[in-house]
């Protein structure tokens, strides 16, 4: 593990759901940023040091990351960050079009008018971040877009699936970036999915999801 890793004593702190998922937050967020890449082992004993926790939360936290597909975790080796290619991307996102194309269907059928409102302002984050050129926030608030079609759809166990390697695929996102005009495309998309979920017509919604998803998919591996 890389010298930014290493630090004074672990600080013992008292093993909760508060303290694990801080842990596993701030994991996320380092394998976001790039400085736990993926392919890497992390070691229990080095992470209680970088996150000032004891080893409960750290373990906690790792089985959260591997529930949601980020770690590989091994029994008394600790874990690795799940590697990515070309196959995880394709697989990813052949996952992800079916259940989003599922989920912005039932968004159309259910929305209300305040979800409306919500997504509406996350669609104008995504082009105010877009116009700054700032990939990490167009990352971001891409995802609150998603996440209010997804709350609006109301199933818990589909958003629980979605969430396999999406971490992932958002690190390899900022990684890499967008293609030229993409990010004039996914403005275009996400408006058209505003208009489709606002006339209630699941049907057009869910394709225009699925041919989204497509699109990222092709744009990330061009990327890569």
């Amino acid at each position: 593990m890389s010298a930014s890793l290493r630090s004074s004593a672990p600080v013992v702190a008292p093993l909760s759901a508060t303290t694990a998922t801080r842990v596993a937050a701030d994991l996320r967020r380092r394998i976001l940023s790039g400085e736990l890449a993926p392919g890497q082992r992390l070691k229990i004993d080095e992470l209680a040091v970088l996150c000032e926790v004891s080893h409960m939360p750290v373990r906690e936290a790792l089985r959260e990351l591997e529930g949601e597909g980020v770690l590989d975790v091994l029994p008394h080796r600790g874990a690795t960050i799940r590697g990515v290619d070309e196959r995880f991307v394709r697989n990813f996102y052949d996952v992800r079009g079916a259940i989003e194309g599922m989920l912005t269907g039932r968004c159309a059928e259910r929305i209300d008018a305040a979800g409306l409102a919500v997504l509406k302002a996350a669609a104008r984050e995504v082009e105010a971040a877009a116009a700054r050129r700032d990939a990490e926030a167009i990352v971001a608030a891409n995802r609150r877009f998603h996440d209010a079609i997804n709350a609006a759809a109301d199933n818990p166990e589909a958003q629980r699936m979605l969430a396999q390697g999406r971490v992932l695929a958002d690190a390899l996102r900022l990684r890499f970036g967008y293609g030229a005009g993409r990010s004039d495309a996914i403005i275009a998309e996400h408006a058209a999915l505003v208009r489709a979920i606002g006339k209630r017509d699941a049907a057009r919604a869910a394709d225009i999801a699925l041919r989204h998803c497509m699109r990222a998919r092709d744009d990330l591996l061009a990327r890569m």
